[in-house]
């Protein structure tokens, strides 16, 4: 169940990044997935980061885009890439 928690972290961290080049409607389902995931897991630090991540995710829904999004989405693609190793 991590490593499925994982793939969804690095597939919505490179969301996050595809979204300054193209829009993607779909998007949607990875900002869920990981407010959702973010909610139940709150009482974490990384969830409260997560929870950050997914504001500015839908920020890039919206076409505002910054470093800030790029650092969030290098976070959870790092994240992800974890929870795949261990």
């Amino acid at each position: 169940m991590i490593r499925l928690l994982g793939i969804l972290d690095i597939l919505s961290g490179i969301m996050m990044i595809l979204l300054k080049y193209f829009s993607l409607d779909f998007a949607w389902i990875f900002v869920f997935y990981l407010g959702i995931k973010s909610l139940i897991f709150i009482k974490s630090i990384v969830s409260i980061i997560d929870l950050v991540a997914v504001f500015f995710f839908i920020l890039a829904l919206f076409g505002i885009y910054n470093i800030l999004t790029l650092i969030f989405a290098v976070w959870i693609i790092q994240k992800g890439f974890f929870s795949l190793l261990g």
